[in-house]
């Protein structure tokens, strides 16, 4: 067991109980569920938000039926273990990752994954080492990426920007046609359009968000560290690609705020990066968890197979997360010494993928037809919107 300490004097904080946190943590994720709702079935029709409802009940179901079955084998009162395991939230983050026209059965075995091999082998809540949604999640990708409805037909706005304009477009011509099949920016900052549902309503996600800080449920850091670190990366790619302002708006600005704004890395640092159990308890270390990730994440948009990063970025550092633990168990002084260092490491990394980046990807500088692709079936590589 580890024990914090601080130099006095002291200042006593406020620790919210487990059940608190819990409870505050499924309020927010409710409510951008809700407002997932809505925007489907005001724009599309009440048959999508349907499909959001049978997915979460469906993958509700499953987790509560593969936690009372791990409960009565190990012989636990199975009320008293369900209640304590708080499945319901992995559920809640995994549905939301998910597209709204995965097909249920792939929930169901994402569910599975997610709870038996992400939580129960390990011995169930606060023992996993990797975030349990996020195993759930890369299992659809892998296996059932083609397992969709036909509710919609649209290719998402991630999609479209990672096989079109290769995560670079590099003029405002290029911008226009990408921000034509999102609403423009603020189509873009609201997340109305098409994607993971937990891609909708970016707003709506900062601001319960800044609500989980404000209660102490998830540590500021890990945020504002993450995208932080993202923005300045793909500031200094777009210096070095000599990215073309947007009318007034500087390429510097607006190619950095388009990183943030499409895809799940918003949801991805609220919801999934800020898991206690499987990020670091040091500050600092959770520090340099958030950067190495927010470089990854980049990496895998900008020259990887892959359309986003934010999941298996998370998955990667989730790994390497005793080796952070192990190398800042020191005292105070030793471990800031090495915090700086770990720090000026990551910015280092940064840098070098920033580099990397611009100079073996041209920027794409004319405008894309697009309309004919946000018209034909996802395909595998454009349904993976939060990986």
């Amino acid at each position: 067991m580890k024990f914090a300490f601080h130099v006095s004097p002291n200042e006593q904080q406020k620790h919210a109980s487990t059940q608190q946190i819990m409870r505050d943590l499924t309020i927010a994720l409710g409510v951008v569920f809700l407002c997932s709702l809505a925007y489907y079935a005001i724009s599309y029709g009440v048959n999508y938000a349907l499909q959001e409802i049978i997915l979460l009940a469906a993958s509700l179901v499953t987790t509560f039926v593969c936690e009372a079955i791990f409960a009565k084998v190990k012989k636990i009162d199975i009320k008293e273990f369900i209640t304590h395991s708080f499945g319901w939230v992995t559920t809640l983050i995994l549905v939301m990752m998910c597209p709204v026209n995965i097909s249920v059965y792939a929930v169901i075995i994402a569910t599975v994954f997610a709870i038996v091999i992400g939580r129960l082998v390990f011995g169930g809540f606060g023992n996993n080492i990797y975030n349990p949604a996020a195993v759930g999640r890369a299992v659809i990708f892998a296996s059932f990426s083609g397992a969709v409805t036909n509710l919609t037909t649209s290719a998402t706005p991630t999609g479209v920007l990672a096989s079109s304009f290769r995560w670079m477009p590099g003029s405002a011509e290029a911008l226009e046609s990408f921000l034509d099949t999102t609403g423009g920016w603020f189509g873009l900052a609201m997340g109305t359009y098409p994607g993971a549902i937990g891609e909708t309503f970016s707003i709506a996600i900062i601001l319960v968000g800044i609500f989980l800080i404000v209660r102490n449920v998830i540590d500021w850091r890990m945020p504002a560290v993450y995208l932080g670190t993202i923005f300045i990366i793909t500031f200094f790619i777009a210096i070095f690609s000599g990215i073309q302002p947007y009318g007034v708006i500087p390429g510097w600005l607006w190619y950095p705020m388009l990183h943030l704004l499409t895809g799940g890395v918003i949801f991805g640092a609220f919801f999934m990066l800020t898991d206690p159990v499987t990020i670091p308890t040091v500050p600092a270390g959770r520090v340099f968890f958030a950067a190495c990730a927010a470089v990854i994440t980049v990496l895998i948009r900008m020259k990887g197979n892959l359309p986003e990063g934010c999941l298996y970025s998370i998955l990667i550092m989730n790994t390497f997360t005793p080796m952070i633990e192990q190398a800042l168990d020191a005292p105070q002084f030793e471990q800031k010494k090495k915090a700086i260092i770990m720090s000026a490491c990551a910015l280092v990394l940064g840098l070098g993928v920033a580099f990397y980046a611009s100079s073996t990807i041209r920027p794409v500088k004319g405008a894309r037809n697009v309309g004919e692709e946000t018209a034909m079936v996802i395909t595998q590589t454009e349904q993976e919107d939060l990986a």
